[in-house]
Order: C-alpha cells, then structure tokens, then sequence
C-alpha cells in the first residue's frame, strides 16, 4: 500500500470523516497518563505523530510544556487552529518518525492512539522508539498506546457504513500480510474517493522485547482508557508506561 499516510492524513476528507470524534477517549487516556506517570505541570512532552493535536492541547491545558510532531500538513494546521481557539501555546512541527532526532530532552515521549506501525519495514517502524532513548531525561517516560491484536481479530468489523452532511462513508476492513487494512470510500454527488490505511501487527511480546532491547523498562500496563488491567483476550488497547 505504500505510503498511504501521506494522501489520507493530509486530505480534509480526513477531517470530514473522524469530526465526529469528541475529547472523551483523549481526556481519559490524559488523566490515566497524569495519574500514573507522577508527570507535574511544567514537564516538558513530545507528542509523537500528534496529528490535530487532541492530546496536545489538554496537556497544554493542564499547565505542560508540549512539542508535538506529525507529517501531514493538514493536521498541524487543524492543531494550530484549535490552539489558537484557547489561547494556548503549543510547538508544532512537520517531520518523519524516521529521520526526526531532538537535542533537547524531554520528560516524556507520548506515542498514543495508534500513531504505530504505519510504515513495511520493522527497522522503519522501531526507529523512532531505539531514537527517542536519547532524547529522553533520566528516567524519562515513553508511553505507548497501541491496539490489543488478539482482541482486534476477535472483534474486528469487516465493513460499515455513515453518512456524513453531504457525503457518505463506506469503510471495509481486513486482516491479510501481518496488518489491519482499511479501505475508505467516499462518494458524494460529484465523485467517488478512495483512501486506505494500513497498520502493521505486533504482538505484546515483540513490543516489550524490542523496547527492553533498547534499554527501556516495563513501568505500567493498561488495557483500556479507564486504567483496567490487561487482559489479552478482551482488553481493546495495548497501553505500556516503559520507562528509561
């Protein structure tokens, strides 16, 4: 599939589909990252592939000092337009999980909401991880938010259906090569649109072990937004707190 990211992240149909999205699981998964992590207001955050900047801005909010990261032009935008809306200073930049680096250092890296696994290559997709051991203070956090794949295949919807004002969304999903796929067509009155995602598979093993091999430790494990424990076969999230 390439480099799907690129034409769906950065399209407003992008915008159009996921509006309906509300702060709810972004303020949950806040709160559970505050609560457990002892981060302090004035902590300085690297929101890594931050896209319209949910998480960002309640950070910023709550009196933290964020930097945030993403490839698409289009969300950053959307995250400097809703920053702007509360008066609240985010530092917003375009890069690349692959090639950004930072000198300065942060108290903690947040990887949330599946912003994992977008690229073919395994080595692609961990560089960020290895990377971001060097830019985090001494026992610094790097909290990973990623989909549970054993309850994904479980529960997966193969295909669904809404319609938006003036368009309508039909999204078919399939598990094929070790990734979730998902198809989107939009059509409307003039045209019919076409994107996909694709994200990559990893088990919990192969996450823990990638990130012990490069000198992290096992902190915190979650299973949902609401701080429950996990378990392998009904928890719909794979949230870990490693620390350095």
């Amino acid at each position: 599939m390439g480099e799907w990211f690129k034409d769906w992240f950065d399209s407003e149909d992008y915008l159009d589909v996921y509006r309906h999205r509300d702060d709810k699981d972004a303020e949950e998964l806040v709160n559970l990252i505050i609560k457990h992590t002892g981060l302090k207001p004035g902590s300085f955050l690297l929101d890594a592939g931050c896209g319209a900047g949910r998480h960002s801005i309640l950070f910023s909010e709550r009196g933290f000092n964020v930097t945030g990261f993403d490839l698409s032009t289009t969300l950053l935008n959307k995250a400097k337009e809703e920053a702007a809306k509360k008066n609240i200073g985010i530092n917003l930049l375009r890069a690349d999980f692959r090639t950004i680096t930072f000198k300065k250092k942060f108290d903690a890296v947040l990887n949330l909401f599946t912003s994992f696994g977008y690229f073919e290559d395994d080595d692609d997709n961990f560089h960020f991880v290895k990377e971001a051991h060097s830019f985090l203070k001494e026992n610094g956090l790097y909290v990973f938010d990623y989909m549970n794949i054993a309850h994904l295949k479980k529960n997966i919807v193969c295909q669904s259906e809404k319609n938006l004002s003036d368009k309508k969304v039909k999204e078919i999903r399939n598990i094929s090569g070790g990734r979730v796929n998902k198809e989107i067509i939009i059509t409307s009155d003039e045209c019919e649109v076409r994107y996909c995602e694709s994200v990559k598979l990893y088990s919990k093993e192969v996450i823990e072990n990638k990130f012990l091999s490069y000198g992290y430790r096992i902190k915190n494990l979650f299973g949902n937004y609401s701080g429950e424990e996990f378990d392998i076969e009904n928890s719909p999230r794979l949230i870990i707190i490693f620390s350095k």
